[in-house]
């Protein structure tokens, strides 16, 4: 097991970037080879953190409301129902929370208008 470790580790010294020196101009220190190696797990240790941070789903459970709008939201409406009296129409909404307003009538305009959809008069406020 060891001489195939050996042969690996020889092995990867082949693919070196840099350029090998002769064995004759090289020094060998132990402070050297801590530095290499504290290098290699600092090196392994972000890797791994980074590797889990991006893996890890991040969950955020934050529900506010947004004051930013206005209570009211303004909808302009333009319909022509032919043949329909004006009595007949009305206008229901619900919102997205599930409310409901029936027969709303604040800032609703009705106008008659002919067979050829030309307005007979002017539009008349709902009350």
């Amino acid at each position: 097991m060891w001489s195939t470790f050996k042969s690996l580790a020889d092995r990867l010294r082949q693919f070196d970037a840099y350029p090998k020196t002769l064995e004759d101009f090289q020094i060998k220190t132990f402070s050297g080879a801590a530095v290499t190696i504290v290098a290699g797990i600092i090196m392994t240790l972000l890797f791994l953190s980074e590797l889990h941070d991006y893996l890890t789903p991040k969950i955020a459970e934050d529900l506010f409301v947004d004051t930013t709008r206005g209570s009211k939201l303004r909808i302009n409406l333009d319909i022509i129902f032919p043949s329909i009296p004006c009595n007949m129409l009305s206008l229901d909404a619900m919102d997205l929370s599930g409310e409901q307003h029936v027969n709303i009538h604040h800032n609703i305009y009705k106008r008659k208008l002919d067979l050829e959809g030309r307005p007979i008069q002017d539009p008349v406020r709902q009350e």
